[in-house]
């Protein structure tokens, strides 16, 4: 699986590159969007929206948008619009991974391929579903996901289901106590929860005598 390993590594590492280039930067909407989205009105919704797709391509800190979303529009409308934003995000990857199984196949061998469309095939969901919650590795997951003969259908089941608790969390921070100590405690219980599917996983698979 060396040549999967090399695409990971430059997702990964293209998205670590342009966190730092952000924080570098110094950009506001990119730092702390809540300032641009509090003034915006109505309009807010939209540029949270557009701020959550955007994660595939730019370092925007999706859990405080989906924070800035509970305290602006209160613990339902706010889930909602995260959960959308989520989905989305995870629609995009999974697009750009369609896109470029091209690449992956200059990269790998048939054989790899084959191993990794079926382990992908049954598996990838439950990756997806345990990493929406993990920055970077969301976004990972999602084009390397694409990559697999994954279906659509299949892939916004588990984009979803693994966007929805995360929103919960953050919109609840949001609207019940938008405070440092609220957003850290949302921040911790999300990546519990997907740490606790990861595991699950993975006692899942070594008990299953396929691959």
């Amino acid at each position: 699986m060396r040549g999967y390993g090399l695409v990971t590594a430059a997702l990964v590492g293209g998205a670590l590159l342009l966190f730092g280039v952000a924080e570098w930067a110094a950009l506001p909407l990119l730092t702390d969007p809540v300032p641009a989205m509090r003034g915006a009105g109505v309009v807010a919704a939209f540029l949270g929206l557009g701020l959550l797709i955007a994660d595939v391509f730019l370092p925007v800190p999706s859990s405080v948008v989906m924070v800035a979303h509970g305290a602006l529009f209160g613990l339902v409308p706010g889930a909602a619009l995260s959960l959308l934003g989520g989905v989305s995000a995870t629609l995009l990857a999974f697009a750009l991974g369609r896109r470029g199984r091209g690449i992956v196949e200059r990269v790998t061998t048939p054989s790899q391929r084959s191993a990794a469309d079926r382990l992908l095939t049954r598996w990838g969901p439950w990756v997806v579903v345990s990493t929406r919650a993990v920055p970077v590795l969301a976004e990972t997951v999602a084009v390397v996901a694409g990559t697999s003969s994954m279906r659509w259908s299949v892939l916004i089941c588990a984009g979803a289901a693994g966007t929805a608790v995360p929103a919960l969390l953050y919109a609840a921070a949001g609207a019940g106590a938008d405070t440092a100590m609220s957003m850290l405690l949302a921040v911790g219980v999300a990546l519990a929860f997907s740490g606790l599917l990861a595991i699950a996983g993975a006692r899942l698979r070594r008990s299953s005598p396929l691959p």
